[in-house]
């Protein structure tokens, strides 16, 4: 009888890299998701698909549907990819592990990544380069900051992703994050903090870091306790958000000094898994900025698949089996996109911003031609699931139920 797997947020392209993975190796793949035939159920390999509860909508729900669920049936390992069941997997993980292999980091580890404040102060304890972060207590703090920071600014959340009264809402950097001026960061502020007020009562009231300009890397890697097993980076060539978000389009490259810097910002953590740490590479002094640490799959993960480092395949034998082999080395230069509906929309907003508009055609047209984290021949059916997705997505916009961003209004 084959391994079977639950792996959960099958709307997620990362969710659809670790399905098509696992599933061409002859594992059982169960997707869950908590909407219908989302784009990584419709794929080949897919067994069996899992309806459970809005993560998003209930904390409480979502765990005790998935305690239930494994309770019952039999699986090898769960597998959560998105921030909203791996934040919630990761906190109730000794409790799941009664079950099955939780593929997720413990949570004392977990925090550090999810939680920006804590990303900053290991990087500060570590002398990893990083922006200068103000970390806020009181609100009361920022007028006296908006003195003395360097501008443009960023105010940044603490957690992209947070739960009050057992339901989700996530903040996103959108260009209402960045101030050029004391008056401009104060007024922001206070905007946020107004839209978002239970964040004074969870103690997560926004950073405040200096803008760093400059070309944006990924160092993507799989750790054995602290021990680098497989290794991975990627060069951001466009992204939606334009102001900072998931990569659209990148590019596999090797950088010695992101490499290392990387290495060794996961290994002072002494992480367990995959993990991708990103950075700025600031042109003022050449120096990498550490920006953030997703201690998750990352959204740009297909991209290594296609190079030749299938982290997928590569976490699931070592969580299984303990230890793996280092993958060959990979090659540089392989391009791929997320055209549906990531890079549309980066189109979208460059040709309403952008008065190049001629550049950012032919661009896009190139772009065409590379590999897509979605779009597959020998494996259709997401693709649809994808349309799906994008038509929700517009709906939501034109109903006024969420920004063009994607977060909720």
């Amino acid at each position: 009888m084959p391994p079977r797997v639950l792996i959960l947020d099958a709307s997620e392209r990362s969710a659809l890299a670790f399905i098509r993975s696992l599933g061409r190796r002859g594992i059982e793949v169960t997707a869950g998701d908590s909407s219908k035939l989302t784009t990584g159920q419709l794929s080949r390999y897919v067994r069996k698909r899992l309806l459970y509860p809005s993560p998003e909508e209930s904390w409480s729900k979502f765990i005790k549907y998935m305690i239930k669920i494994l309770s019952k049936d039999s699986y090898d390992m769960l597998i959560p990819v998105s921030e909203f069941t791996i934040t919630i997997i990761s906190y109730h993980k000794k409790e799941l592990e009664d079950y099955t292999i939780v593929a997720a980091p413990d949570y004392n580890l977990y925090i550090k990544t999810y939680d920006k404040a804590k990303t900053i102060q290991h990087a500060q304890k570590h002398k990893i380069p990083h922006p200068k972060t103000y970390i806020p207590q009181d609100p009361s703090e920022v007028r006296e900051i908006a003195k003395e920071i360097m501008y443009p600014v960023v105010i940044k959340p603490r957690r992209k992703t947070y739960w009050y009264n057992d339901k989700a809402k996530v903040l996103k950097v959108t260009q209402r994050n960045y101030a050029d001026s004391p008056e401009d960061l104060i007024r922001k502020y206070d905007r946020i903090l107004h839209e978002n007020s239970e964040l004074i009562d969870l103690n997560l009231i926004p950073m405040i870091q200096e803008y760093i300009p400059g070309p944006t890397y990924g160092y993507e890697a799989l750790l054995n306790h602290g021990q680098i097993k497989a290794y991975f980076m990627h060069k951001r060539l466009a992204e939606y958000p334009t102001t900072g978000g998931a990569s659209t389009l990148r590019e596999s490259t090797y950088h010695p000094t992101i490499a290392k810097i990387g290495a060794y910002t996961l290994q002072t953590l002494k992480w367990h898994g995959l993990a991708m740490a990103e950075f700025k590479l600031d042109p003022r002094d050449r120096t990498p900025k550490l920006i953030e640490i997703n201690g998750r799959p990352w959204g740009s993960i297909p991209l290594a698949i296609t190079a030749g480092i299938d982290f997928p395949y590569l976490l699931y034998k070592m969580l299984t089996e303990g230890d793996i082999e280092p993958p060959q080395a990979y090659p540089l230069g392989i391009r791929q996109t997320w055209l549906i509906p990531g890079h549309l929309l980066w189109l979208y907003t460059n040709l309403t911003n952008n008065h190049n508009k001629i550049k950012t055609i032919k661009q896009f047209l190139k772009s065409l031609t590379y590999p897509d984290d979605i779009i597959n021949i020998k494996d259709p059916l997401p693709t649809i699931g994808a349309i799906k997705v994008t038509i929700q997505l517009t709906i939501d916009v034109l109903k006024g139920k969420r920004k063009l961003s994607g977060e909720l209004t």
